[in-house]
């Protein structure tokens, strides 16, 4: 029998640190965790910015790559790289992780049948969109959508971050069977929570006597920040006490700060802070608000979602989204339809409710928060069925080998 702690694995991703958003937050956590008992790299294009992989308690082997024009993002060609073979071979994995249907995930494919071993692969996001917002094309996205299928036809295990997604998958056309594994988080309350909500309010200007609504993500419209930021008119017409924070950075930011400043928010109400890279900032921030405000219907699993729950904060999401799956309206998190309208009555209805929002904070601590450690394990029990299933069904060709 195979012990589940001992497998040795590798993650494939298209993109990695510096870069850091969802997708990358859940193959350094794998990594991390399940590399303290067993074995786990990461194998990830040599990024465009550079950063020092030498803090990280995991291999990270870094394959060739392409410079794209786009701030930030290298194309990898792990295919073009001959040294990128030896080194997993050497490390004598037991199964492959891919995280991307693209480049490293086609090559994990690729290279894990010529090495006997199953392979995995997670489907993180809504490519279809992705395709869409890019190019403006529905044929492009429609091909787009094709290879993903072909892709994820061609692994021995499919995952997906959440049910929606999963049927996000199948809308695309693919009929295989998808194992749900949901997303975690590293944060935990603090021993001390009061000193690190000073130190972000201090940072931030926060004030202590208003409504903290927050919003975490990337700075793109897709995320739906057009509709946080017409929410919050409404409440800023309506009433001095409310406030909105807004951490992130991305391609759209110029525009999204642009849209902000033609509504004439009252001086100090929106607040754009940028891109935290301090966890233990942003963690004070969590702890400082009172809602997280993510309306996104693009997003599949945020981990924003889980973080803000951990430190007692719960989310208001978009009636029907993938994200809102995580959540029980009035038990553990807030829904409503997707318009600035409704979002506006529900969040004047959340703090204007006695009682209500302090219930739904301790359940979204309660039910919602589930962390990366309570996770890795679950992602090791099911590595050691498919490998054996695996393994199993290849018995002939592997004695072969």
């Amino acid at each position: 029998m195979i012990d589940p702690q001992k497998i040795r694995s590798a993650q494939f991703n298209d993109t990695y640190f510096p870069i850091v958003d969802g997708v990358v937050q859940t193959v350094h956590n794998y990594a991390e965790l399940m590399n303290r008992s067993g074995y786990c790299c990461v194998v990830t294009p040599r990024p465009k910015l550079r950063y020092d992989d030498s803090d990280l308690s995991y291999e990270v082997y870094r394959t060739s790559s392409l410079k794209l024009s786009v701030a930030e993002y290298a194309l990898p060609a792990p295919k073009l790289d001959n040294k990128v073979r030896d080194f997993l071979s050497n490390r004598r994995p037991d199964i492959f992780h891919a995280h991307s249907p693209f480049m490293c995930g086609s090559f994990a494919a690729s290279y894990a049948k010529k090495l006997g071993i199953p392979s995995v692969a997670t489907f993180h996001s809504k490519y279809y969109d992705d395709a869409i917002n890019i190019t403006g094309s529905k044929t492009i996205a429609k091909l787009v959508a094709a290879k993903v299928v072909r892709f994820y036809r061609s692994v021995d295990s499919v995952w997906a971050c959440s049910a929606g997604t999963a049927d996000t998958l199948r809308s695309y056309g693919y009929r295989g069977n998808i194992v749900v594994m949901d997303n975690g988080t590293t944060y935990e309350m603090p021993s001390d929570p009061d000193a690190l909500r000073r130190k972000a309010a201090a940072a931030f200007k926060i004030p202590e006597d208003k409504h903290i609504i927050l919003f975490v993500g990337h700075q793109i419209w897709h995320k739906n920040l057009k509709l946080v930021l017409d929410t919050f008119k409404l409440l800023d017409n309506h009433s001095d006490d409310y406030r909105l924070f807004l951490v992130g950075n991305g391609y759209d930011g110029e525009e999204i700060r642009k849209y902000a400043d033609e509504q004439n928010f009252k001086d100090g109400h929106v607040n754009f802070v940028g891109k935290i890279v301090d966890r233990e900032v942003l963690q004070g921030l969590y702890l400082s608000a009172d809602l997280l405000f993510f309306p996104s219907v693009y997003d599949n699993s945020p981990l924003v979602v889980r973080e803000a729950a951990s430190m007692g904060v719960p989310s208001l999401l978009t009636t029907g989204s993938n994200a809102a799956e995580a959540v029980v309206k009035d038990v553990s998190g807030f829904t409503a339809v997707e318009n600035k309208v409704a979002m506006f009555r529900e969040i004047l209805r959340i703090f204007g409710t006695d009682g209500l929002l302090e219930k739904v904070s301790a359940g979204a601590r309660r039910d919602v928060a589930k962390t990366w450690k309570e996770i890795v394990p679950q992602v090791q029990d099911k590595y050691a069925e498919i490998i054996e299933e695996y393994r199993f069904k290849h018995r002939n060709d592997i004695n072969n080998l």
